[in-house]
């Protein structure tokens, strides 16, 4: 089926760039400094044109109408995320909490999700998922963020009053939040972008898989993976990949939530843990090995587990 295949593609396109990061790791070509770097240069440049640009979508009444069934199936999905969140990983420390936490928000529906849906339900399948996405991308720039910026354990009151509105402070001032900003202000009002800005903007944001998959090898290349297979790492996945869709899956049935809606809903939410999680755990700290290791694990796990809700939906 050619779904399939186009999935199996991009898998293979992903492992091969992780694995090139390896290489250039071991062979110190990519150093610790040189790490700092790209993890910067993705999170202040790359990954903001990548979100601006996946805002530059058509938008109108007669649009809103057609999508808004998956636009509240989205939202409601990150209210459940939510909550996973805040009950499901307390018993971690900071630094492989957060990396669950960003990583239950923040799935890999960008790189993966949009030509996966095209293939299946074809171009109103990359229409619902363009919207999908809009909840996911606020989200994971905004609350997911502040994940990996709530290590201090503050006291007294005053002091928690005083670490929550710096959190709120960093949030809020983080590059790619501003890019959410500018991306739904130029979505909402159809700006044009000038012809050069637009095109910088494009080829700026068409370098985001490319570095993104380099730099994951990378991290990846100068840590000790062993043993891959982590046990906290695997109840992440079967969270991720199994129980996240299924909940999906079985709310959609209930309440007889149209058949398009519910398939392109029911793949994106089994999607494997996004790159950016490892990029953010090594910027700001957290467990930077283990979120390699969650990526690693949940994309090839997802080579079995998205076929098989592709075939249930």
């Amino acid at each position: 089926m050619p779904e399939f295949s186009t999935m199996l593609d991009l898998q293979a396109q992903m492992m091969l760039l992780l694995a090139i990061g390896v290489f250039l790791a071991k062979k110190k070509l990519i150093t610790d400094q040189g790490r700092a770097c790209l993890t910067d240069l993705l999170l202040f440049i790359i990954l903001p044109a990548n979100i601006i640009q996946s805002f530059r979508i058509e938008f109108n009444a007669e649009i809103f109408r057609s999508t808004r069934e998956i636009l509240i199936l989205s939202i409601l999905l990150q209210v459940l995320y939510g909550v996973v969140c805040a009950v499901c990983y307390n018993r971690y420390p900071f630094a492989r909490k957060a990396v669950m936490q960003y990583g239950t928000v923040c799935s890999n529906a960008g790189f993966l999700g949009s030509p996966l849906a095209e293939g299946l339900f074809g171009g109103v399948g990359l229409l619902l998922t363009s919207f999908y996405l809009i909840p996911q991308r606020i989200v994971m720039w905004s609350v997911g963020v502040s994940y990996f910026m709530q290590d201090a354990a503050p006291a007294t009151p005053e002091e928690k009053k005083k670490h929550r509105l710096a959190v709120l402070r960093k949030t809020i001032t983080h590059p790619c939040i501003a890019s959410v900003f500018v991306g739904m202000v130029i979505m909402l009002t159809q700006w044009q972008l000038p012809t050069f800005l637009g095109k910088a903007v494009q080829c700026t944001s068409s370098c985001n898989m490319t570095m993104s998959m380099f730099l994951i090898g990378a991290i990846i290349g100068s840590r000790d993976l062993h043993p891959l297979l982590d046990k906290d790492a695997i109840i992440y996945c079967i969270i991720r990949l199994f129980l996240m869709p299924l909940v999906v899956l079985v709310g959609c049935r209930a309440a007889h939530v149209g058949q398009l809606a519910t398939g392109v809903a029911v793949v994106l939410a089994g999607m494997p843990m996004g790159g950016t999680t490892t990029i953010l755990a090594e910027k700001y700290g957290a467990d930077s090995t283990f979120a390699s290791k969650c990526t690693a694990i949940s994309t090839v796990l997802s080579l079995i587990t998205t076929p098989l809700w592709c075939l249930v939906v």
